[in-house]
């Protein structure tokens, strides 16, 4: 078997024991049917364009424990999010995060983490900020998520799943946080 193969037979089967999980976290209804590429070069360890999921073999010939990785683009795969653009990058690449973390799966190099002003600049911060909204309004993430979907988004979701709005959300998160 080559090492192409070997990686998409791995991922194949991550889909296989995560999906239904990732589905439940951000409420999609489908878990859609995915294809797992397997590329020499690419713009980043792996990506997501629709349902097909690439992966760099360099990347996880290197990094053959990154299942947080996967489980990342995976989250993508199922949200296919339609609007991907400023107003909502931010937030599907932290809620990717933030998915993978829940599951058990970050890695030293992906750590959720807190930095100042940086709760909706995505990925690891964003996760961060995601799970300390969910743990003071539990449910959020998932509206969050479905909103996404559904592409009806607007940073006035958080004032219907919070009671504030989205600034107020970061400021009282950013204050909550301790200082070094």
């Amino acid at each position: 078997m080559t090492r192409s193969t070997a990686l998409r037979t791995w991922a194949a089967d991550l889909y296989e024991r995560y999906a239904a999980d990732i589905a439940a976290l951000v409420g999609a209804d489908v878990i859609p049917v995915i294809t797992v590429h397997v590329e020499h070069h690419g713009p980043g360890a792996a990506w997501t364009s629709g349902t097909d999921v690439f992966l760099s073999k360099q990347w996880f010939t290197q990094h053959p424990e990154d299942v947080g990785g996967v489980l990342h683009e995976f989250t993508h795969a199922i949200m296919q999010a339609p609007t991907y653009d400023e107003t909502t990058i931010w937030l599907i690449e932290g809620l990717a995060d933030y998915v993978r973390d829940q599951l058990g799966h970050d890695a030293p190099w992906t750590k959720a983490h807190f930095e100042p002003d940086k709760a909706t600049a995505g990925y690891q911060t964003t996760a961060h900020f995601l799970r300390y909204v969910e743990r003071n309004c539990p449910g959020t993430v998932k509206r969050l998520a479905q909103s996404l979907i559904a592409d009806t988004y607007s940073p006035d979701i958080f004032r219907q799943c919070t009671g504030d709005p989205l600034p107020v959300c970061v400021s009282r998160y950013e204050a909550d946080q301790p200082t070094a």
